[in-house]
């Protein structure tokens, strides 16, 4: 079996020309969604954890409380990239999305990269330019969120891993390490690319550089794998250190990992959650890190009777996952297979950005099909027609595996499908190559991983099907709107969706908010009212309804809700309110 698919038509390299072409087609489609962003509302409203790394670079680049426990709960590195871009940038964000813009044209790239050393160039070139047009990836670029960031890491950790066991050396194994070691401060769950590099030098074990291991190793190369593998490990330690130092200063922790693996877990598996769902319990008052953090800490404290530093939040939440973990394996069970169906659906399941808002704000992405089924079908025949060529097929698997993984036992959100999606590309582009020379030489086998490719695009449309559509979040519109200034528009689309949503409370905030700004003053009254019937834990609704009823002289109503959404979120905001109504009495 040969270790590297083979090409027996020759063909000659790529031009240059071809490839800077395709390259800046590719940037020019992020680009040209870019530039339609600045007139898209939801370019104004950053979703939940847009709205935390936002806060985060900026804490980053004021140099003031980017250690507090609220900012250690998360992935530290994007919010501390972030902060230097906004140090340098003065807090543009348009500077960062043009960095994203460049920065996954070059995973692009790395896609092409990894084509030349599977020997399989003109494969890693249909694979870049389906990357490139991939709806979600370009969606993305224009997001506060560290996603393309992971991709390209996953991307370049597979074209490391290539070249690595092809020449193997120790400064580069010591230097792959610390590659891995950032690519875990980007992401936790990359952890495992750790894990997977440890293993990698049994492809050069036994055979030698360029090969991968036939049988098992002797004594011998069971040593040069331990020594390679400390490399890598060293390597990982070293860039890591970094964060677990921050940890002990800011809690007093030598783990560089975020302490919200326990919440995490909890979130997922436990009993008001039966479907593992993405889900927040009564005691957090808003789907965004930072209350997610608040209501869990605060929870955790109060049923344990005492203050609790982070990692005995943490703890404390991962015993409570466990517990109903091992009472109730089946459905446990039953939740990870729920999700790993979702995982080959071909619709989306967003959170923070979803594709359905998007492409009605971007024609880039409203002319560009989504990309979850044609890129699954294509891409794991592609992948099992290279697995059945190619001994190193699991370095390219390894990001498919991982997203798979992370969608099973955590959450099913679009975000993790995508960081599959460069290899997902790139496999595409072996399966098309291939049937492209099988059809010219005549091969049957073309058949078989032709029809291979049909049944998973008919099983992720069919999965599509049964599952329902992402909603709108009318909301987000809304605000956004807002604070382009175009009121107007705003209370329109507010009034509209409220009359076919009237449970919507978060609408209701917004057209409230509208009338405040046009001074109508009792009509907003009526708008917060009828949100905080329906939300009765949204402080911010009733911080803004106390500060109406202060405007309309009714300062014993405002007193009430002032006292009410300082119980809910004890906020400087609030208590100021709270101050100046009670010395107004």
């Amino acid at each position: 079996m040969s270790a590297v698919i083979s090409d027996r038509s020759g063909p000659l390299p790529l031009k240059p020309l071809i490839v800077l072409g395709v390259m800046g087609f590719v940037l020019a489609l992020r680009l040209a969604h870019l530039a339609s962003g600045a007139l898209s509302p939801l370019s104004y409203q950053p979703g939940p954890d847009e709205e935390y790394y936002l806060r985060f670079g900026q804490a980053v680049a004021a140099g003031v409380g980017q250690d507090s426990p609220e900012f250690t709960f998360m992935d530290p590195a994007y919010g501390y990239l972030l902060g230097v871009v906004f140090k340098l940038a003065g807090g543009s964000l348009f500077v960062v999305y043009a960095l994203q813009c460049l920065l996954d044209t070059a995973t692009a790239y790395g896609i092409l990269v990894i084509g030349r050393l599977l020997g399989r160039e003109r494969a890693g070139l249909y694979g870049a330019l389906l990357y490139g047009m991939a709806s979600v990836a370009i969606m993305f670029c224009t997001a506060l969120l560290k996603e393309v960031w992971v991709t390209a890491f996953v991307t370049w950790w597979v074209a490391g891993a290539l070249n690595l066991i092809a020449s193997p050396r120790k400064l580069g194994w010591f230097a792959f390490g610390i590659y891995c070691g950032v690519g875990v401060a980007l992401r936790s769950t990359l952890l495992l690319m750790v894990l997977m590099a440890l293993v990698l030098p049994v492809y050069t074990v036994a055979r030698g550089a360029g090969a991968p291991a036939a049988g098992a190793p002797g004594a011998a190369g069971f040593s040069q794998l331990a020594r390679t593998a400390a490399l890598v490990l060293c390597g990982a330690i070293f860039a890591l250190s970094p964060w677990s130092i921050r940890n002990y200063h800011a809690y007093g922790s030598l783990s560089p990992l975020p302490h919200n693996s326990g919440v995490v877990l909890h979130q997922v598996y436990n009993e008001k959650n039966p479907e593992s769902g993405i889900w927040i319990p009564d005691f957090v008052n808003y789907l965004s890190p930072s209350e997610i953090w608040r209501g869990y800490a605060a929870e955790a404290a109060k049923r344990q009777g005492r203050a609790l530093s982070p990692p005995d939040v943490d703890r404390y939440w991962k015993a409570e996952a466990r517990n109903f973990i091992r009472q109730n394996p089946g459905r446990v069970l039953e939740s990870i297979l729920r999700k790993t169906l979702k995982f080959f659906s071909a619709n989306e399941t967003p959170i923070n950005r979803s594709l359905a808002e998007e492409r009605m704000f971007s024609p880039v992405l409203a002319w560009l099909p989504a990309p979850a089924a044609w890129l699954l079908a294509m891409g794991i025949a592609g992948l099992a027609w290279m697995a059945a060529q190619d001994r190193r097929w699991p370095i390219v698997a390894a990001p498919i595996f991982i997203g798979l993984f992370t969608t099973a036992v955590f959450f099913a959100e679009d975000r993790f499908r995508f960081h599959t999606m460069t290899m997902l590309a790139l496999c595409s582009g072996i399966w098309i190559d291939l049937i492209i020379s099988s059809v010219r030489h005549r091969r049957k086998q073309a058949l078989a991983f032709a029809a291979l490719a049909a049944v998973v695009g008919g099983v992720s449309v069919a999965l599509g099907k049964s599952n329902p559509p992402p909603p709108i979040h009318w909301d987000h519109i809304v605000w956004g709107y807002i604070k382009m200034g175009r009121i107007e528009q705003a209370q329109t689309l507010a009034q509209r969706i409220a009359g076919e949503q009237p449970r919507n409370g978060p609408i209701w905030e917004a057209l409230g908010y509208t009338a405040v700004l046009r001074k109508q003053f009792s009509e907003a009254a009526q708008d917060f009212q009828r949100a905080v019937e329906i939300r009765p834990n949204s402080h911010v609704a009733h911080y803004n309804l106390a500060k109406v009823f202060l405007e309309l002289g009714d300062k014993e109503r405002a007193a009430a809700q002032a006292k009410i959404a300082l119980s809910l979120d004890d906020s400087p905001d609030y208590r100021a309110l709270a101050l100046r109504i009670q010395a107004s009495q």
